[in-house]
């Protein structure tokens, strides 16, 4: 851009001759002997740019520096109001953004708590595996088993009892051990045979635990049929026969009654209509074990023996007959 376009253009932005020739000074600091020159010879602003420009009438003045090429020809140009406008909101929002940022910064310093940091902390706690009683029968490692499961619901006690009985097995005995993890057991435990009773809705005489042991040993035999199941317990020695014939007994009328929902789950049916008989078990042994026992319209039945302090009770014959040889064989 020419010196003449540039002055014009800053005219028309509104800037006085003063003004331009004021810019042109302080852009072309090198040339401040030509205007000073000018000024000497008494020449006005507007005289010395109409002279640049060449659109005045020139005056004598004294020999003076001429305008070189490189003299700057860019005149700063007065802003615009639509310039003035944007430039102040740019301002009022700079202005508001800092006022933002610090009142954010004083909130945080002052209304909210600082956080303590928290550091992973590992809780231990004790978990208690209940014991169970030592086997009331011999236990062949060889060939018996144990199998242990825990009980959140009654339904998996039964659940899991079934899948036991429908495993493959040939000729042994499993030892069940069932732990109690109930909602309503405060600490764990060995469901016992109480417990048993109970999931099976079996009544009992109101006076089987005041005599016998509520600990129990749970076994199941494979032999060619499907399992069957037996337990074991104990009782003090000196009430053999206050567990024969104030018990088990009486108990004896309605025990086919009263085991209905536990046969039932085996798919099974004992009639209270068929009386206890006896028979007896030797076997190897050297002498021969009393066996009271009620058949079932299927394969399972009521079978029991009381020997010294022990009730043997399984639910078929050929379980008993193995429950009385374990017995017999313990030491």
């Amino acid at each position: 851009m020419t010196f003449a376009e540039s002055i014009k253009k800053a005219r028309k932005s509104g800037m006085t001759d003063e003004q331009i020739l004021a810019a042109m000074k302080k852009q072309n600091p090198k040339k401040e002997g030509f205007f000073r020159a000018r000024e000497n010879a008494g020449m006005s602003a507007t005289a010395i740019l109409d002279e640049i420009t060449g659109e005045g009438k020139k005056e004598e003045v004294p020999p003076r520096e001429e305008l070189s090429p490189e003299m700057k020809t860019s005149i700063p140009i007065k802003p615009s109001e639509e310039t003035k406008v944007w430039t102040r909101i740019f301002i009022t929002l700079g202005l508001i953004s800092m006022a933002a940022l610090s009142l954010t910064v004083l909130y945080h310093t002052f209304f909210i708590p600082r956080l303590t940091p928290i550091s992973p902390e590992t809780i231990t706690r004790e978990v208690r595996i209940p014991r169970a009683t030592p086997p009331l029968v011999k236990l062949y490692p060889e060939k018996d088993d144990i199998q242990r499961f825990a009980i959140t619901v009654n339904e998996e006690y039964l659940l899991h009892l079934r899948r036991i009985a429908r495993e493959e097995k040939e000729g042994e005995l499993i030892r069940i051990i069932v732990e109690d993890q109930r909602e309503t057991v405060r600490d764990p435990r060995v469901t016992d045979l109480e417990d048993f009773f109970n999931i099976f809705e079996i009544d009992y005489p109101d006076n089987f635990f005041e005599k016998i042991e509520k600990e129990f040993n749970l076994y199941l035999y494979t032999g060619e049929t499907t399992g069957r199941l037996a337990f074991v317990t104990k009782f003090d020695k000196d009430m053999r026969d206050d567990v024969e014939w104030t018990i088990m007994r009486p108990w004896e009328d309605t025990m086919a009654e009263e085991f209905r929902n536990f046969f039932a789950f085996w798919d099974q049916q004992v009639s209270a209509d068929r009386e206890f008989s006896s028979t007896t078990h030797r076997g190897d042994m050297p002498i021969s074990y009393p066996i009271r026992y009620q058949e079932g319209s299927g394969e399972m039945g009521i079978y029991y023996t009381i020997v010294e302090d022990r009730l043997l009770f399984a639910t078929s014959l050929e379980s008993i007959k193995i429950i009385i040889e374990r017995y017999h064989n313990h030491d």
